[in-house]
């Protein structure tokens, strides 16, 4: 457990205390970013303490654990986290604990945790941080159960993207369920470079749910065409993997960077021009925010909030698992100069409206004074 502003004694009394339940980097990801990010912006808040239970597994792989690996890990990181709140809530007693989740197995700790808060009269808030809601309430799988059982032992449940939001607000009372975009801070982001680096990027986990192998594909046609560019790939991926996608397709045009840390991405992003985000799943990714309030042209799949945050022009969305349609998009940005600096203006411009740490920070703040 880590702590932001430790408090002091009678100075504090009118002081919010949050807690945050969370992955914490390395390895770097969708949450962990977000944990982050704010940690950074709440540390200079005199109104408000943090502290961070770690979530990530000690022994966290990129892929490849067997489903009893992830149980027994998943089991012992829960006992973990349990102890550490009964510990934290003993010491140092939180207002409200905000628990972050990416659903599946993480769920059953979700739930651990936020009834330990409710025995001892705590508030939680319920924050999901993916994008398969709809999927899953589809499909009423056994995830869909026990998140509606979380959801329900939680006090406020957010949502990061609209059609998530219609969803549960079908579940709950009206009052509990909020949507709340993710935020982006831009005053720990380099200033934009508006340039012509002939350079499509990549960035995030290098696994093939991430739509790496129809990027590949499709780079292949795409290169063929504009040999003057080059696709980079920045993320973790195991020598496995990396020798299997260089065993079956052209690496030429391709840089493989490996994994960096979040500044040494936010650069190599900065000296792009076109980002790609292929995925067959996502929340509200926040290498898209990234990409936008860094003047960058984004493709991605249309799935979780990437819709809405590309709307009006912002961006060019293709359907997932579909290599042809990665390469007809970058194939007409490639191709249109023009296009390009419409679809970078139009992002940035609503970045500034609507997603930045300012604007979203006050909501989080008013669920929490709740």
């Amino acid at each position: 457990m880590s702590d932001v502003n430790l408090p002091g004694e009678q100075e504090d009394a009118n002081k919010l205390y949050v807690c945050f339940v969370a992955p914490v980097p390395p390895p770097y990801g969708g949450i962990s970013n977000w944990v982050q990010l704010m940690r950074r912006y709440l540390h200079e808040k005199e109104n408000i303490h943090v502290s961070v239970i770690n979530t990530t597994p000690v022994s966290a792989k990129i892929e490849g654990r067997s489903l009893w690996e992830r149980i027994v890990a998943q089991g012992l990181q829960m006992i973990k986290n349990i102890r550490e709140l009964k510990k934290m809530i003993k010491e140092n007693r939180p207002d409200v604990i905000h628990v972050t989740t990416s659903g599946q197995l993480a769920i059953f700790r979700d739930i651990a945790i936020m009834k330990v808060a409710r025995n001892r009269n705590i508030r939680t808030i319920y924050h999901l941080h993916f994008g398969r809601v709809s999927e899953i309430e589809a499909r009423k799988t056994v995830e869909w159960k026990m998140l509606c059982m979380a959801m329900s032992t939680a006090s406020k449940v957010i949502a990061i993207d609209k059609n998530t939001f219609e969803i549960i607000k079908k579940y709950l009372p009206s009052s509990k369920a909020v949507y709340v975009p993710n935020p982006v801070d831009l005053t720990v982001l380099p200033e934009p470079l508006e340039n012509n680096s002939r350079v499509v990027l990549y960035l995030g986990w290098i696994i093939k749910s991430k739509g790496i192998e129809e990027l590949l594909t499709a780079w292949g046609r795409v290169s063929e065409k504009y040999g003057d560019w080059k696709l980079k790939l920045v993320g973790p991926c195991t020598n496995s993997y990396l020798e299997y996608l260089k065993s079956k397709f052209d690496f030429n045009n391709v840089i493989y960077e490996g994994e960096k840390s979040h500044d040494e991405a936010m650069n190599i992003l900065n000296d792009a021009e076109i980002l790609v985000l292929p995925s067959y799943t996502e929340g509200f990714p926040n290498v898209i925010l990234e990409a936008m309030a860094l003047k960058k042209v984004i493709v991605a799949t249309s799935v979780g909030a990437i819709p809405e945050m590309l709307s009006n022009g912002c961006g060019m969305l293709i359907e997932p698992r579909n290599h042809d349609e990665i390469e007809k998009a970058l194939d007409v940005i490639i191709s249109d100069c023009d296009m390009r600096q419409n679809l970078r203006s139009n992002a940035y411009k609503k970045l500034i409206s609507k997603y930045t740490i300012e604007t979203i920070y006050s909501r989080y703040f008013e669920l929490w004074k709740r």
